[in-house]
């Protein structure tokens, strides 16, 4: 921000013709009085307007990184974000000793990178908070916004705004619900659907292959199906027929022979998710059978391992998830050739015993949003709402469908599709979520009576909030993590998965927090790793008075070095204590590299 002034002059002034310079006492004045009124101006502009922060931890992690690794997947070359401020004693800034971040897993394909060790390690995102949206107002639900840490206040913390004053906030399924006696439970969706688009967590991006895993004959997780009773994946047998299939480019296209002959013709993504044995038995040649399982909450930020430290020491103590997601978002780029009469595509998202469909008429771009009830009839589809859009005969566009917090979405070349509040729709859980095999292949893709291509195959979820996390201390939440655990190996059995996790409904599932008339309720975008309200000893809310401002901006997330096979030259080396005392560099470990250039495709808006 710069603001000129320029000191006017008088009548007398102007016309005073004498060629004398100014007093130099004068000039001396003007200046230091400009100098120290910059100053002014700049304390009162950050103490009323805005102010710079450092993320220190992933607490809001994908939203916001704190210190953290990257490096590119060994198997299918997507990028991998860890967290690394387990290595790092926040108070100092040294390196705990024997303590380093080694291994990840690929958010894509679950390969244990052992190559994250000598990555560069690099500071948390460096963001804009302004203050007046609070000054001048009261906080949105699902702001990101800092505030002074209630049982410390000299520390700013960062988190989502969840809960307003007065309000009884209820976790139940990962999602967040308000109740209260009046008017019961109600679900809290994001008032912006591009709000909830941009804060989705990757699944699965069909554009980064594991080639070798596939060539070792783990199947593809999308591919062409048809309905069939061998009871395979949901009734969902793959075919050879309908939509062929081009690994190189990574796209399917149904073809002029089939495009006309009345069928419809699905694609279904099946979550075929490799474990570290199976990755360690196909690269050794050895056969490995593959299952598809339910999706879970799994966090890939967190999902590192190394030495020292509380991070776990081997690939079988990273938490994967235990918790079924249904709250699912597909993206995909369609192209359609040639539209004959009736010609449609339909798309489908699963969600246990209901599944929800998109029909857009491919001649006229009406979309129409239905429900199937699978346990009354799954042949029978109600109607929830229509809309139009620019999917009129042929071209090529970019599809976003979403079901996430009971309220289905579709963008059509990033534009969102007003459906109207008939898109929402009530959940009626009794004891818990029931997963069904539907779920092994929650989204589908159809075509019918057209020539198409389907290309970019995305998965994102929803973030799931959990009731409890693994950082709690409490002998009861370390039970709750381990029974957490031993849902896993039933997650590809949705319906034993559900007998389980019913057991322990009453403690997974829910859990309520009461507010005060000037408190809010704080949760992290990293709910496996974040302290925020589920933990605060001092109670849930934040304190009005607390509230510091609303984020606005990451305006340096961090260089990137270049020259140097990528690391740039080591400009200043971290440093870990010594047993006796003192410090001493780590030479392989550099702090800060020269040369590197801005991350521009970061610095945005925070939603």
């Amino acid at each position: 921000m710069a603001i000129l002034f320029r000191k006017r002059k008088t009548h007398n002034e102007a016309d005073d013709t004498s060629d004398q310079p100014p007093k130099r006492q004068d000039s001396w004045r003007e200046t230091i009085e400009s100098v120290v009124f910059a100053f002014v101006l700049a304390f009162l502009f950050r103490t009323f307007e805005a102010e710079a922060f450092v993320i220190p931890t992933g607490s809001m992690a994908p939203t916001l990184y704190g210190r953290h690794k990257e490096g590119n997947c060994e198997q299918c070359g997507y990028r991998i974000v860890v967290g690394a401020s387990d290595e790092v004693n926040n108070e100092y800034g040294t390196l705990h000793p024997h303590t380093r971040v080694e291994s990840a897993f690929c958010p894509n394909c679950r390969y244990p990178n052992n190559n994250i060790k000598n990555e560069l390690a690099f500071n948390g995102d460096r963001i804009l908070v302004t203050k007046y949206p609070y000054e001048a107002g009261d906080p949105d639900r699902f702001d990101v916004f800092v505030f002074k840490f209630p049982e410390e206040p000299k520390t700013n913390y960062i988190k989502r705004l969840i809960g307003l004053p007065n309000e009884t906030i209820r976790i139940r399924n990962g999602d967040i619900y308000t109740w209260d006696e009046a008017q019961g439970e109600q679900i809290q969706r994001k008032s912006d659907p591009n709000k909830q688009r941009q804060i989705q967590i990757p699944v699965y991006d069909d554009d980064y292959p594991p080639r070798k895993l596939l060539e070792g004959g783990w199947p593809e997780r999308w591919a062409a199906v048809e309905l069939s009773d061998t009871d395979e994946i949901g009734d969902w047998h793959e075919t050879h027929s309908g939509w062929t299939h081009d690994p190189e480019s990574r796209s399917f296209r149904l073809t002029d022979q089939t495009a006309g002959d009345g069928q419809q013709h699905w694609l279904r993504y099946r979550h075929f998710v490799p474990s570290p044995d199976d990755w360690d038995a196909l690269l050794s040649g050895r056969p490995v059978r593959a299952r598809p399982q339910l999706i879970t909450d799994f966090c890939s930020y967190n999902a590192y391992y190394g030495s020292g430290g509380r991070m776990p020491d081997s690939p079988r103590e990273v938490d994967v998830g235990g918790l079924w997601i249904s709250d699912l978002t597909t993206n995909f780029e369609l192209t359609l050739e040639e539209v004959q009469a009736d010609g449609q595509v339909v798309l489908e998202l699963c969600d246990g015993l209901s599944w929800y469909r998109c029909r857009i008429d491919a001649n006229t771009g009406l979309a129409t949003l239905l429900q199937v009830n699978v346990q009354i009839d799954p042949d029978e589809e109600q109607e929830m709402a229509t809309a139009a859009t620019s999917i009129k005969g042929t071209g090529t566009w970019d599809i976003s469908f979403a079901n996430v917090d009971d309220r289905l979405c579709l963008w059509v070349d990033d534009t969102v599709i007003d459906f109207g509040e008939a898109a929402s729709y009530q959940r009626f859980d009794v004891g818990g979520p029931t997963a069904i095999d539907s779920d092994l292949a929650p989204i589908g893709i159809s075509a019918q009576n057209v020539q198409a291509q389907v290309a970019h195959l995305q998965v994102e979820r929803d973030i799931f909030y959990r009731k409890t996390f693994e950082e709690m201390q409490e002998g009861r939440n370390r039970r709750l993590d381990r029974e957490m655990r031993e849902l896993q190996p039933y997650l590809h059995d949705p319906a034993e998965w559900s007998r389980r996790y019913a057991e322990h409904s009453d403690e997974f599932n829910q859990r309520d927090y009461v507010l005060g008339p000037d408190e809010y309720l704080a949760l992290g975008d990293n709910s496996p790793r974040s302290r925020d309200s589920r933990l605060w000893s001092t109670g849930v809310g934040v304190p009005r008075k607390f509230l510091v401002g609303k984020a606005f901006w990451i305006y340096w997330p961090h260089g990137v070095p270049f020259m140097n096979d990528g690391r740039g030259y080591a400009l200043r080396s971290h440093k870990t204590a010594l047993p006796g005392g003192g410090l001493v560099k780590v030479p392989d470990y550099p702090k800060y590299s020269v040369p590197f250039y801005p991350q521009v495709d970061r610095m945005n808006r925070i939603r």
